[in-house]
């Protein structure tokens, strides 16, 4: 899987936070830092929960990532 200018979703339960969080280039890692390696993608069209990563949706991803 390739992910290059659209963040895509993951779901995370670590913690007591059941957040939804997006990623872009580091599926590992969620646009808020949050890690995310260990957890299932969820649909694109889910509500992303997490305020940062929601924040952070619409903005391209960091200019190193794949195309």
């Amino acid at each position: 899987m390739t992910t290059s200018l659209a963040p895509s979703p993951a779901e995370t339960s670590n913690g007591s936070s059941d957040l939804d969080h997006l990623y872009c280039c580091d599926p590992d890692l969620a646009l808020c830092g949050t890690d995310v390696s260990a957890v299932p993608e969820i649909d694109a069209d889910s509500d992303i929960t997490c305020v940062v990563c929601a924040d952070l949706d619409g903005e391209p991803c960091s200019p190193g990532c794949p195309a």
